[in-house]
Order: C-alpha cells, then sequence, then structure tokens
C-alpha cells in the first residue's frame, strides 16, 4: 500500500499540503510584523511609560473626580477594539472632570501596547504596570474598567461594553 501525500496544485507548482501551511504561517507572521513596525514608526498618540505602585496608588487615591482605569493587554483583541470608544469618551468628557488611563498588563513591558496606541493615535494616558497588576486589582478578566469616585472603587466593569453603555455610566457618575 503507498503512502499517499496530500499535494495542492497551483497552475504549474506541485506543493505538498504540509510545504503549504508552513508557507500560509510563515506569510501570516510576516504580515503581523510588517503591521508592527509601519504601526510602531506612526508617532501619534500617547507613549506608554511604566508606573510604579506607589505612583499608582497616589494616581488612584488623588482624585477628587471621576476616574475610570482601563486594564489591558496588548494580546487582548477586545481590549484593543474598546479603546476607540474609550479616546472618543474621554475627548467629551475630559473637560468636564473625566480622567481615563488604561494600565497595560503585558509582560513584554511599555513597548509591547505601544504600536496599538500609536495606530489608534490614543489621547488618555496610559502606563505598563505589568502581570503586578493582576493579583493587586484581583483582575479576572480583561478588558476591565475600574470606575472610581474620590478615591474609592465604585464600579468594575469586566469585558469589553459598548460605547453609549460607558457614556451613559459616566453621565450618571459625573453628575
Amino acid at each position: 500500500m503507498k503512502n499517499r501525500r496530500s499535494v495542492i496544485y497551483f497552475s504549474a507548482f506541485r506543493i505538498p499540503h504540509s510545504a503549504f501551511i508552513c508557507l500560509f504561517f510563515f506569510i501570516a507572521i510576516l504580515g503581523g510584523f510588517f503591521f508592527l513596525i509601519v504601526a510602531s514608526r506612526a508617532e501619534t498618540g500617547v507613549s506608554a511609560q511604566p508606573i510604579g505602585e506607589a505612583a499608582l496608588d497616589e494616581l488612584i487615591e488623588n482624585t477628587d473626580n471621576l476616574l475610570i482605569v482601563s486594564f489591558m493587554a496588548a494580546w487582548c483583541a477586545p481590549c484593543i477594539d474598546e479603546l476607540p470608544a474609550l479616546n472618543n469618551l474621554y475627548r467629551k468628557y475630559k473637560d468636564q472632570g473625566l480622567k481615563l488611563v488604561g494600565i497595560s498588563i503585558d509582560l513584554e513591558g511599555p513597548e509591547a501596547i505601544q504600536p496599538a496606541l500609536n495606530h489608534l493615535k490614543i489621547d488618555f494616558p496610559v502606563y505598563w504596570y505589568g502581570d503586578k497588576a493582576i493579583q493587586k486589582f484581583k483582575l479576572t478578566a480583561i478588558p476591565l474598567l475600574l470606575v472610581i469616585k474620590q478615591g474609592e472603587i465604585v464600579e468594575r466593569l469586566p469585558g469589553r461594553r459598548p460605547e453609549k453603555l460607558l457614556d451613559k455610566k459616566i453621565q450618571e457618575f459625573l453628575n
């Protein structure tokens, strides 16, 4: 009994199935690197900065008005999908007292989230705190929004939320 190997035909080329799969993944990975290079060269948006525990605690505790903290990671598609909505709401309500900060939990450092911030032209500050945030804030899911009023966490919103719902929540807490 002969061992039959799967072969894919492209016009005049005969390519074994395993070689086709390897080629497909190679092209996909190459495309991903190309996107990261192009996105990282577009110097728009904020620059993600490392933040220490004391500075993060001070940021949260010294909030006179409304603070929303968004926990995110570069590998989290819902986190990245939510960023434009958060940016729109930040632009809309920053003059009314809303503070919005992002906290990256990426293991690779602030460089991991930077291409997304540049590509989406994010205006609100984003800090890198790394995986320490998981335990400190008892994160069970990302994206996660913490709504903080006068230094106290008043609401936890896990998962990606529609912009209209977030807008309504912000209006409730600002009034």
